[in-house]
């Protein structure tokens, strides 16, 4: 169960779920004293992850640089009391592209520096993670929202943010934005659709939307987002699957989505047939080699036309499987549409 727990990083989420439901007198002293040992830990760690929160909130707030913030640092931002029951491993924000460099400038006038090589995100949707001596964490400036960006777009997102009470330079995300975004992550980003792979970290971020957000989640407008942008599949199987492993009501309309159903029985099935998920891995592996997303982003080629996108998305595909024979870090900076051609 530890083992499965930190794969999940749910350990926090499970010693929080234990202290409200009451601990079963099975479990071992010894493994209750870790939890709580683990809680206490992540508890006073957060706590430094958010004053980080506000203090990036006052450098881009003198800067005029507006953002909103993603993943777990909104659920951090609201937590209160709760504030140790996730474990979080960064600070995700977005800015609009056109004042991601700004954003970075500031940081590093404010003693931010590169934590990874520069080249390495020189084609990506965030910038090189950021890091400052003494702080809890990294810090990821997003541009985009992934390698699917005209799917959930910067302005869409900034434009509907709200503003955080303690201050008003930060932005949380609204909540429908940070369940469709939170699904777009999982099951494109991270090749869950794909290859029937899930989180269970991802899903409690789910269930904790629907517990806690309730009034201010239009089920209806979602899904009719969802088919207007071609996403629908990708936002009905979470909500089936943490059906099944949460026990949340999933709303309508998607409960009475058929393929979302039978997609979460298979993935429930695999993951019974492959604990430890080597398949799903090799299989994340393979669709990240071969994802016409990820190389039309990187090409930036979205927009061309078909036969010179097809010719960039064939180059990107070639070079990312020789670069994976030969054991070498991927990088892309950039790639004419006409040198794609050519090659």
């Amino acid at each position: 169960m530890a083992e499965q727990i930190n794969r999940e990083q749910v350990v926090a989420n499970f010693f929080a779920a234990l202290e409200r439901q009451g601990w079963p007198a099975f479990l071992p002293g010894d493994f209750r004293d870790y939890l709580t040992w683990i809680h206490e830990a992540n508890t006073v760690q957060n706590r430094r992850i958010r004053a980080q929160v506000l203090d990036l909130g006052g450098i881009l707030g003198a800067a005029g640089i507006p953002f909103v913030l993603l993943k777990g640092a909104n659920w951090l931002m609201e937590a209160g009391s709760e504030i140790g029951d996730r474990q979080l491993a960064d600070i995700d924000l977005l800015v609009a592209p056109d004042t991601c460099e700004a954003a970075v400038g500031a940081l590093e006038t404010a003693g931010f520096r590169a934590a990874a090589p520069a080249e390495t995100y020189a084609r990506h949707f965030h910038c090189v993670p950021l890091a400052r001596p003494g702080d809890a964490v990294t810090i990821e400036v997003h541009r985009h929202l992934g390698w699917q960006r005209h799917l959930l777009t910067p302005g869409e997102v900034i434009a509907a943010g709200e503003p955080f009470s303690e201050a008003a330079s930060i932005r949380i995300m609204s909540p429908a934005h940070r369940f469709i975004f939170g699904c777009l992550h999982a099951q494109l980003q991270n090749m869950g659709y794909r290859s029937g792979l899930f989180s269970l970290r991802d899903l409690m971020d789910i269930g904790h939307l629907l517990e806690h957000k309730t009034d201010a989640l239009d089920w209806p407008a979602i899904a009719a987002f969802g088919r207007e942008r071609g996403i629908y599949p990708y936002l009905a199987l979470p909500l089936h699957l943490a059906g099944h492993l949460l026990g949340v009501a999933v709303p309508e309309p998607f409960a009475r989505s058929g393929i979302a159903r039978l997609n979460a029985l298979r993935c429930l099935a695999q993951r019974r047939l492959d604990p430890g998920q080597k398949f799903g891995r090799l299989a994340v592996k393979v669709a990240w080699l071969m994802d016409a997303r990820r190389h039309s982003y990187e090409r930036d080629c979205e927009e061309a036309a078909w036969p010179l996108r097809q010719a960039a998305i064939a180059r990107g595909r070639l070079k990312s499987v020789f670069d994976a024979a030969r054991g070498r870090k991927r990088v892309v900076t950039s790639t004419s549409l006409e040198d794609a051609a050519d090659g």
